[in-house]
């Protein structure tokens, strides 16, 4: 009774133990789950970030296509005016021709269609620099898109990669919640274990001191028979012996017969003598 009562004392002190434990692993696979939902959250939120941007970088891609047109356009404009500049050249250089031709009297148009030729090279000069410039604004329009585009892909990548860190999240706070409800009642059978262990305890302290307080009174009682029979048996007499009748007969006595139910009742009828042995004197 005692070796059940200490193992049965040990089982409930590793059952609380383990529901102690179960309670922490619990609480914390709860957190990693409030932690998952957080990050599937932030996740979300990055997403659409992810999205907004790409959007952005496409409207930048168009706005720099738009400005290549339109430097394009301008670049055909500038041509345009370099071609009047060589045509305005070349009809100043006719008139100053003629000027010479016509002697005294074109001297003042020579002067003139000299200014108009030298207005018409500063024209295609300055025309040939803007065109220039604009040839060298579109080339770097140019690398302008490529590296928008080129950051439209990448965001493209990320919306993509974030689509599938949201999923994999989903799936781990999925689990994590099975988790934490299939912790919570392994948590709550656990503690009914426990409490029934505990009672289980409870029960064999209460048999084991029952046990020992039985153990108690049948040594007590032990006592008393062993009392009895050493009290109650008399010595014999070196007389002679004596020829009785047989009426009278010696017959044991209604408290030795109880005496013997007694001691066979507690185990002990081997070692107590029998009422036919005992000699009434």
């Amino acid at each position: 009774a005692e070796d059940l009562s200490k193992r049965t004392e040990q089982q409930a002190a590793a059952l609380e133990e383990t529901a102690a434990a179960l309670d922490q692993i619990t609480a914390n696979v709860s957190n990693s789950s409030k932690r998952a939902e957080e990050a599937r959250g932030i996740a979300a939120q990055t997403n659409d970030s992810a999205r907004q941007s790409a959007t952005v970088v496409s409207d930048a891609v168009n706005a720099m296509q738009r400005i290549e047109q339109s430097s394009n356009q301008i670049s055909n404009i500038i041509s345009v005016i370099d071609e009047i500049a060589f045509q305005t050249n070349l009809l100043a250089l006719n008139a100053g021709v003629e000027a010479a031709r016509a002697g005294d009297a074109g001297k003042g148009f020579a002067v003139v269609a000299q200014e108009v030729r030298e207005l018409a090279q500063r024209s295609a000069q300055a025309a040939r620099e803007i065109k220039d410039l604009i040839r060298n604004s579109a080339d770097e329009v140019a690398v302008g898109v490529r590296l928008v585009e080129a950051t439209g892909d990448a965001l493209n990548v990320i919306q993509s990669q974030v689509l599938t860190i949201n999923s994999q999240l989903d799936a781990i706070a999925t689990s994590a919640k099975e988790q934490s409800v299939g912790l919570a009642e392994v948590n709550t059978a656990v503690n009914q274990m426990d409490q029934v262990t505990q009672q289980n305890a409870a029960m064999v302290e209460e048999s084991t001191a029952a046990s020992a307080a039985l153990a108690g009174e049948v040594e007590r009682l032990r006592g008393r028979i062993q009392q009895f029979q050493l009290g109650d048996v008399m010595p014999f007499s070196h007389a002679g012996p004596v020829a009785v009748s047989g009426a009278a007969r010696p017959v044991a006595s209604p408290a030795r017969r109880m005496l013997a139910k007694v001691a066979g009742a507690v185990g002990l009828a081997a070692g107590a003598t029998s009422a036919s042995d005992w000699e009434e004197f």
